[in-house]
């Protein structure tokens, strides 16, 4: 779609580092990032997420543990959405429960992020993640009892809040290869855009 993630830049195919025990910090930093980045079962990314590279390549020293913090809670935050998105493509009723699970999950995201300190300039970016995951919920919210009304799964991303989040992850991507440009090695670059996209709905 023209207006998301994946349709606006091209998909990458690096599949290296899936899974892998990895750590995104750099030495002495607080390393909120999994060693495991292998989603849920029954799950699977929409584009080829990669782990954060050990020490983010290319990304300044007083910016590595905000860039750490905030994809680790993307990545929380794509992992919930996965497995609700999956129960809703299976046209299964009664998703209150999931629906709660998710919201607790990116709640918590969100409050880790929003209590983040952020270096100057990058609070544009940080806004644009955090209301990005503030509509996916609103989305959500909408999205599982008009399912167990017998909405198809196609038209719940009629929802404005859809677009309306993924514009916003377009922006964050934007933000952050303007940010880091000639600078991050394709590594670095390439998880980055494949944790926007695996969050984005199109």
């Amino acid at each position: 779609m023209a207006a998301s993630i994946r349709g606006r830049a091209p998909l990458l195919s690096l599949l290296l580092g899936v899974g892998a025990a990895m750590t995104a910090a750099a030495p002495g930093a607080d390393n909120w990032y999994p060693a495991d980045i292998t989603p849920p079962p029954g799950t699977h990314y929409p584009c080829a997420l990669t782990a954060l590279p050990p020490g983010l390549p290319g990304i300044p020293a007083a910016e590595r543990e905000l860039i750490n913090h905030v994809y680790s809670m993307v990545l929380k935050a794509v992992q919930a959405k996965l497995v609700l998105l999956a129960a809703l493509e299976k046209g299964q009723r009664g998703l209150e429960p999931q629906l709660a699970a998710y919201l607790r999950t990116t709640d918590e995201a969100l409050r880790k992020i929003q209590g983040e300190p952020v270096p100057a300039g990058l609070e544009p970016f940080k806004a644009n993640v955090t209301q990005a995951i503030e509509l996916q919920r609103a989305f959500f919210r909408k999205a599982v009892p008009a399912r167990g009304q017998g909405t198809s799964y196609q038209d719940l991303f009629r929802y404005p809040e859809a677009r309306q989040s993924s514009r916003l992850l377009l922006g964050a991507w934007s933000k952050m290869a303007q940010r880091y440009h000639g600078a991050w090695t394709p590594e670095t670059k390439d998880s980055i855009y494949h944790h926007l996209c695996a969050l984005d709905f199109f």
